[in-house]
């Protein structure tokens, strides 16, 4: 029992090792190896395939993955599932509206509710409702491009994010 003023006594027992301090120019580093890595694999792939659209959106969810993967936006269901969500947006509203400054407002505003409603924000997944929305692609090419590299922006996010011990990512999957 511990008296009023009293300090606390350590525990007996081995003491808990604590992570070793990085240094700050070695967790930029890392960031920056993610970021290039990651966009590397994304652009390599998207010129092959000729599939460029998402290249500015995954630009953004590389930054938030390497630079803020604690982030709850930055989680693998976040950021796989809010792009998804994004790109269903654009395909109903391309459903419903020709592009107008209107339509391509309502495709971020029903991409906003589909990440709310299924719990998946993901804030760059509106540049790819806009991207999708704009570029009128078919339903398996924008599904299909969207699943494959989110999958890769968040793998190389495990690999790259864990080589330093005290980073972990994620904090979940889903």
């Amino acid at each position: 029992m511990y008296q009023s003023g009293s300090k606390p006594r350590p525990a007996s027992g081995p003491a808990s090792p604590q992570p070793a301090t990085v240094p700050m120019w070695l967790e930029n580093l890392v960031s920056l190896l993610g970021i290039g890595l990651g966009m590397g694999i994304i652009c390599f792939t998207s010129f092959r395939f000729q599939v460029l659209f998402l290249i500015p959106s995954l630009a953004s969810s590389a930054i938030m993955l390497f630079m803020s993967y604690q982030n709850v936006f930055a989680q693998p269901r976040n950021v796989v599932g809010g792009h998804i969500m994004s790109a269903l947006a654009a395909l109903l509203i391309l459903m419903i509206w020709e592009p107008a400054w209107w339509s391509i407002t309502m495709v971020v505003v029903l991409a906003g509710l589909l990440m709310m409603a299924t719990n998946t924000i993901h804030p760059p997944g509106g540049g790819t409702a806009i991207a999708a929305y704009l570029g009128g692609y078919s339903a398996g090419v924008l599904l299909g491009t969207v699943i494959v590299d989110t999958i890769i922006i968040v793998l190389v996010a495990w690999a790259v994010n864990n080589m330093i011990a005290h980073r972990h990512y994620p904090r979940f999957w889903i």
